[in-house]
């Protein structure tokens, strides 16, 4: 019996370490260029600049508590920083969410463009929700050393993953076609 537990536990290690599924990305849709005063295109840039340094903020906390995880799962101790490193990284996961959703999309742009914004802060918001929901498994994981939870981490992780590179698509849409460098 433990050897098929430890079996069981070697498989799901392994493809949480090992196999991540990759699927082709849609193909960017083009939209026109977007012509756009340089008071409105200052404002789409500190839109941008906005969401940048949110992502910045997040993006370090989601990958130390990754990396962390990930020294765990390779046969390392858990460290005694693991529950608050994860702590940290779902904290300002929320806090990127609550603040994503307080942010105005500019207003000078068409309805379509607009519509590619939302959709696309939509999409961070959820993506930033998805990797909060990663870090309750991983909690579990640590908490209760139930391997079922590594697969919900690995599950909610690619779900956020995806959602944030779809998001990003759209962004890069309309920075484009605005003419702005990325």
């Amino acid at each position: 019996m433990k050897q098929i537990v430890l079996i069981a536990l070697a498989c799901t290690i392994m493809a949480f370490c090992g196999c991540s599924p990759e699927k082709t990305r849609e193909t960017q849709q083009q939209i026109p260029a977007i012509t756009l005063t340089p008071a409105d295109k200052e404002k789409l840039m500190a839109f941008q600049k906005d969401l940048l340094n949110i992502e910045n903020l997040t993006d370090k906390a989601v990958k130390l508590a990754g990396d962390e995880l990930k020294n765990v799962i390779k046969g390392g101790d858990v460290s005694i920083n693991l529950p608050s490193v994860i702590d940290k990284a779902k904290a300002e996961c929320l806090q990127a969410a609550k603040t994503l959703a307080i942010k105005a999309v500019p207003e000078a742009l068409s309805p379509e463009s607009k519509k590619h914004l939302e959709d696309g802060k939509a999409g961070l918001i959820a993506a930033y929700m998805a990797y909060a929901e990663s870090f309750d498994a991983v909690r579990s994981f640590v908490t209760d050393k139930n391997p079922m939870a590594l697969l919900e981490y690995r599950k909610k992780n690619t779900q956020a993953l995806e959602l944030y590179n779809g998001a990003a698509d759209k962004f890069k849409t309309i920075m484009t076609a605005a003419g702005i460098s990325q």
